[in-house]
């Protein structure tokens, strides 16, 4: 089959016409992207779905015609005003529940990125996460063939395609979408060293970008045997690698490495390195089997029952369940597992630390907290009574803040 250009696969696309199932994180399909920019008529009456991730994938795929639309489960910034147009789908589900949508609900084009692979084959290289569900769900298989994604040959490490059973090839040198290194923050390096004291040698894992995750990992160089066992790789692991910090014997384990151009090579090199679908990486019979799994996470607010808002500032709704019900149920059911929910006690003068959450809906319920760590220290609360529980959250919340709470606790408690 003869490759063709990103520009005569959009126009094929637009023929077809339908819901067209997109690779998202590391694998964002830019050069597509770039040609629906240059030639948004071949975007139009399309439905653009996808696992993107915020922070990661800023496209605002509705927003490229009049009359396309988009389905998702985070709410990106870039497509906040066909969100408020009333353009993009957003479905409550966390990243299991979304992968099983995307592979249970047929589309009419499906579209998997990646590298050169052995044998007329296409490689997921280093972004594994939704390949083969997106490769299930379609009717048209499009192949798109990227000559400087990090090529990844062994079928145990990412999956393999063969390049047959496609129905269309496309040809790009696009780079992999990469995210720029974490800058430092003083607070966030606190809260970082209370929930590193937490992290014991030979425990796996788990954690997602940003500050927080990064920070914690960077504290951790002096700890062995650990192991990964996350949704993703981050430019922290390669610290972690260089520090002897893991297990020599253990795979490491993470649907895509999302970071630096550095790190997808790294990682495409390391033989431990193991790219899985969804299902592996976060489905609670595959993890909860973990000894010693510890999720890793943060949070915006949390109340004083232990309850936990990850996806809303105020009214306004700025991302989604993502993977830590996933990560938090698994820790719950792994033997020796742990749930860490960490975040600075206050931001930009407010306290995140809420007597009770006000937000539209909840991330997670009391009945799944267990450990939440700011920089006053760690609060865990398994298996403590409603009281107990309050008491220890406010002795994690900024001194300043802890009268009103207490106050605030006596009352929501008389009135119980």
């Amino acid at each position: 089959m003869k490759p063709v250009s990103p520009k005569a696969a959009i126009a094929r696309i637009a023929e077809i016409g339908g819901t067209v199932t997109l690779p998202g994180a590391t694998a964002e399909a830019t050069a597509l992207i770039d040609a629906w920019r240059d030639e948004p008529e071949h975007a139009a009456g399309l439905v653009f779905r996808g696992l993107f991730v915020p922070g990661l994938n800023e496209t605002d795929y509705a927003g490229l015609h009049a009359s396309a639309r988009m389905q998702t489960i985070f709410a990106t910034r870039a497509a906040r005003p066909s969100f408020q147009d009333g353009k993009v789908d957003l479905l409550p589900l966390c990243y299991t529940q979304a992968h099983d949508w995307l592979e249970g609900t047929p589309c009419d084009v499906g579209i998997v990125h990646g590298a050169p692979g052995p044998g007329g084959t296409l490689s997921a290289s280093v972004c594994a996460d939704a390949a083969r569900a997106i490769f299930t769900s379609a009717r048209y298989k499009i192949a798109l063939i990227n000559s400087v994604a990090p090529r990844v040959d062994d079928p145990s490490r990412t999956p393999l395609f063969p390049l047959q059973d496609f129905d269309l090839i496309v040809e790009t040198g696009a780079p992999l979408v990469t995210l720029p290194p974490e800058s430092k923050n003083a607070v966030i390096d606190v809260v970082a060293a209370q929930a590193a004291r937490l992290i014991e040698d030979g425990d796996a894992l788990q954690f997602g970008i940003g500050k927080l995750p990064a920070a914690i990992l960077a504290q951790l160089s002096a700890r062995r045997r650990l192991r990964i066992r996350s949704g993703m790789f981050i430019d922290a692991v390669m610290d972690l690698l260089d520090a002897d910090a893991l297990d020599p014997d253990a795979p490491m384990i993470g649907g895509a490495a999302i970071g630096s151009s550095a790190l997808h090579a790294r990682m495409a090199e390391e033989p431990r390195a193991r790219f899985a679908p969804v299902p592996l990486t976060h489905g609670l019979a595959a993890v909860s089997q973990t000894e010693n799994f510890v999720a890793l996470n943060g949070a915006l607010q949390v109340d004083l029952f232990g309850q936990v808002n990850s996806e809303w500032i105020g009214a306004q709704r700025v991302s989604g369940l993502g993977g830590l019900p996933d990560f938090v149920r698994a820790a719950t059911a792994a033997p020796n597992g742990r749930a860490i929910i960490a975040l600075p006690a206050q931001q930009n003068g407010e306290s995140r630390i809420l007597a009770r959450l006000s937000a539209p809906c909840i991330t997670l319920p009391a009945r799944e907290a267990q450990i939440f760590v700011t920089e006053h220290g760690a609060a865990d609360v398994r298996g403590l009574s409603i009281d107990a529980r309050a008491a220890a959250i406010i002795a994690i919340a900024a001194p300043e803040r802890r009268a009103d709470l207490a106050d605030a606790w006596d009352a929501i408690r008389r009135a119980m």
